[in-house]
């Protein structure tokens, strides 16, 4: 299973490469027959030139439509994962980013152009785009077809774990096995999720172990794939069960009830199968490009503009003795440990006697520390962790390891803000403020997990608006 599980992870960076060459080259053609129709008919009508004359832009101009095509494509996620994805959810996508790239390139690069008359506009256009279109099209359903292929032969497959009763996953396993003839799941083993001590194979699938022996059976089996089939009167047992395999990384589908079905979270299957797939991301790929890209520009100019008071405050601190800047170890997306930057704001050693979280009345917080915070000044520096890819401008605010052990024990849900980059502001300390012990960080982690659970664009900038407005009140701590 490990040296399968390698040649498909392989073969992903293979087609992956192939995708990519496809598009670059696609975007290079398009470009080229878009130049060649306006040296050999615009140009003339302009300058009265009988022959095409090519300059030494045309490489220039091919590199940067190709390199912009490609970001392009890169940014929607559509590089991502490509043999798992569905070809249909990718044309569609195709579509969508040839049309926005096509009329952002034609408003940029191409609407200034000397044109005699306004129908050269709209070939010019035609001629661009519908070769791009044409063309991304094309090489999806050309290598789709391939990589199906390779799934049907079962060249291509997927270990998958089942979850469930007995009875549920037998009146169910028609329609998935029906499913993974198309899909590459080969079914590895059930997970009994029943305590009526049944160790039988289901179907000639084995019964490999119970709920408590899930995260094990993952790993040795080198599962990708999890279906879950739990009665109705058994959706308690979700809310834990989800957690394990969010950590464990494996794609989840859940056989649906009626109120599943209902909330339309169920999407059309091909084969008539009704599946729901937990996503592990908040965000599909687009929305997190596009977040990460808007964190770092914005950090960018946040540190060009505020540099002055940056050095300010640097000096002021400086004074005072002792560092200026104050780093801690904090958890990040997935649990990775990094250092966040702040201003110092208390005195040397305020740690000595161990993890201590600061209060209303702290007096191990410095006379200009207690400004910093209540502007929330020496949050400033962690816009450097922003550029790092550390954190993010709106997220959970991230924790030590001492405290968020303590409460995942209180509040095991908390698990689920380690799916994002923490942030220097958030839902949690707009509405909520600073906690002083573990129950207040309980209660602010609420609002932190229907921020994750409705992450936005818009709901980002409604942070952010509290956030200034926290900050003109003095409200911080």
């Amino acid at each position: 299973m490990k040296k399968q599980s390698f040649n498909l992870n392989t073969h992903q960076r293979l087609w992956r490469f192939a995708y990519l060459i496809c598009d670059f080259v696609t975007a290079w053609i398009a470009y080229t027959a878009l130049y060649s129709y306006r040296k050999a008919v615009i140009e003339p009508a302009r300058f009265g030139l009988e022959t095409m004359h090519w300059d030494n832009f045309y490489s220039l101009g091919a590199l940067i439509t190709s390199i912009l095509w490609v970001f392009s494509v890169a940014l929607i996620g559509l590089y991502i994962n490509p043999i798992r994805k569905s070809r249909l959810t990718e044309v569609r996508l195709i579509i969508q980013v040839c049309f926005v790239f096509s009329t952002f390139y034609f408003l940029v690069f191409l609407l200034n152009d000397f044109v005699t008359n306004y129908s050269d506009y709209f070939k010019t256009a035609g001629i661009f785009s519908g070769i791009i279109f044409v063309g991304s099209i094309s090489n999806r359903i050309i290598m789709g077809y391939f990589i199906q292929r390779n799934i049907l032969s079962k060249r291509y497959s997927f270990p998958t774990l089942l979850i469930g009763s007995r009875s549920e996953i037998q009146n169910n396993l028609k329609s998935l096995s029906r499913h993974s003839n198309w899909s590459g799941e080969i079914f590895s083993g059930w997970i009994n999720t029943e305590e009526d001590n049944d160790r039988n194979s289901l179907s000639e699938i084995p019964m490999v172990g119970v709920l408590k022996d899930l995260t094990k059976c993952i790993n040795t089996l080198n599962i990708q794939d999890c279906i879950v089939a739990l009665e109705a009167e058994k959706h308690h047992q979700l809310a834990n069960l989800i957690l394990v395999l969010e950590t464990s990384k494996v794609r989840t589908f859940m056989i649906p009830d009626t109120y599943g079905i209902l909330s339309g979270q169920v999407k059309i299957d091909d084969h008539g199968v009704l599946l729901m797939e937990w996503h592990i991301d908040p965000m599909n790929p687009w929305q997190r490009n596009s977040k990460r890209l808007i964190d770092v520009l914005i950090s960018i100019f946040a540190l060009v503009m505020i540099s002055p008071v940056l050095v300010l405050l640097s000096i002021m601190i400086g004074l005072s003795g002792g560092p200026i800047f104050f780093s801690q170890p904090r958890l990040g997306r997935n649990q990775k440990i990094f250092n966040i930057y702040k201003f110092r704001t208390m005195r040397i050693n305020a740690e000595i006697d161990g993890p201590q979280l600061s209060s209303d009345e702290d007096n191990r917080i410095t006379r200009l520390g207690k400004f910093l915070r209540k502007y929330r000044l020496d949050e400033l520096p962690q816009f450097w962790n922003v550029l790092r890819g550390d954190m993010s401008i709106v997220g959970p605010r991230p924790e030590r390891s001492f405290y968020a052990e303590k409460i995942i024990v209180a509040a095991p849900q908390y698990r689920h803000i380690y799916k994002i980059r923490p942030g220097i502001t958030s839902w949690g300390m707009v509405r909520f403020g600073y906690a002083s012990n573990v129950e207040e960080m309980v209660s602010r982690m609420k609002y932190d997990l229907i921020y994750i659970e409705n992450m936005s664009f818009f709901n980002d900038i409604k942070v952010l608006i509290y956030t200034v407005w926290t900050i003109i009140q003095g409200r911080g701590k």
